[in-house]
């Protein structure tokens, strides 16, 4: 088993550790947002001992996990956790078995939606995925998928958006 690390999975959990035996993944952008000593310290520990292996998933797994950020409402999404969400999907794609960990709840959000098994780091697991829809007040048209253009295309007044929420499942 393959365990896909996002950055709150090392800086949540200050017990966290390598250990041997085990495969650990990551992505470049996610060793950027390790910002403290002790969490930059230990992962480059782990990546001298080939513990952790830094993967870079490919384009169009980035371009998939961006658009589908956008489709759902999420325009603020940030680079470290689009890679992490383009690394299992295409980790997915070549299926191999794999756990991401994570406490971030919008990388979660995405792994429930598509059906990638996740695990908390230490703050919990959500209970229900979000998403955003678009509606036009003046016509009323809705968007379950967001328009490029934050104007009606049917009426040209600026839309507004609704938080949506499903159960989520267990894992």
């Amino acid at each position: 088993m393959l365990y896909v690390l996002d950055s709150s999975a090392l800086i949540n959990n200050p017990q966290f550790s390598f250990e041997k035996g085990m495969r650990y993944a990551c992505t470049l952008e996610v060793l950027e947002e390790l910002k403290s000593l002790e969490v930059k310290a230990l992962a480059e520990n782990a990546l001298k001992q080939k513990l952790l292996r830094v993967y870079k998933p490919k384009h169009k797994y980035l371009k998939r996990a961006q658009t589908i950020a956008i489709r759902n409402g999420f325009r603020r999404i940030s680079k470290a956790d689009l890679s992490v969400l383009a690394l299992a999907f295409q980790l997915k794609e070549q299926r191999r078995r794999f756990v991401v960990i994570t406490d971030d709840y919008s990388i979660q959000n995405f792994l429930e939606m598509y059906k990638i098994k996740f695990w908390p780091a230490i703050q919990g697991k959500i209970s229900e995925t979000i998403y955003f829809e678009s509606y036009c007040p003046a016509c009323m048209k809705k968007f379950s998928v967001l328009p490029a253009r934050k104007e009606c295309p049917n009426c040209g007044v600026k839309l507004k958006t609704i938080r949506k929420t499903c159960k989520a499942a267990a894992h």
